[in-house]
C-alpha cells in the first residue's frame, strides 16, 4: 500500500485546526468560564482577565484557520505549540495538562513537518 504523508498532514491539520477553533468559539461565547484557568497574576482584575481570554480566543481562531488552510503552517504551529506547552506547565500534570502536552507535541510535529502538499504553503512554494 502506497503511503501518502501529505494526506496525513492534511488530517493532522484539520484535526488540530478544529480543536483550536472550537476552543476559540467557546472562549468567545463565555469568557468568564475560562478565567479560572488563568494564573492568579492574570486574573486579579476581572476586566483584564476577560480581555485576556478574548485576545487568546482571537489568537487561537486565527492560528487554527491558518493551520486548516496550511498557510504559514510552521509559524502558526510553533506559536500554538509554545502556547500549549505554557498552558500545560501552568495547569500541571493533571488530565487537562497531559492532554495539552499531547496537543502541543502534535502541533510541534506539524510545525516541523510542514503542511504537506494539500496546502497554501505548498502552492506558494511551487510559485517560487
Amino acid at each position: 500500500m502506497k503511503k501518502n504523508p501529505s494526506a496525513a498532514f492534511l488530517v493532522l491539520r484539520l484535526g488540530l485546526g478544529f480543536v483550536f477553533i472550537w476552543f476559540a468559539f467557546a472562549q468567545f461565547g463565555s469568557p468568564a468560564k475560562w478565567v479560572s484557568f488563568l494564573p492568579s497574576f492574570l486574573s486579579s482584575s476581572t476586566a483584564f482577565a476577560t480581555s485576556f481570554i478574548l485576545m487568546n480566543a482571537l489568537f487561537e481562531l486565527v492560528a487554527g484557520v491558518l493551520i486548516i488552510l496550511g498557510a504559514w503552517t510552521r509559524l502558526a504551529g510553533v506559536l500554538l505549540a509554545l502556547h500549549l506547552f505554557g498552558i500545560a506547565f501552568t495547569i500541571g500534570m493533571t488530565a487537562v495538562g497531559v492532554r495539552d502536552i499531547g496537543l502541543a507535541v502534535a502541533t510541534l510535529a506539524l510545525a516541523i513537518g510542514g503542511a504537506g502538499n494539500f496546502s497554501i504553503d505548498a502552492k506558494a512554494e511551487a510559485l517560487v
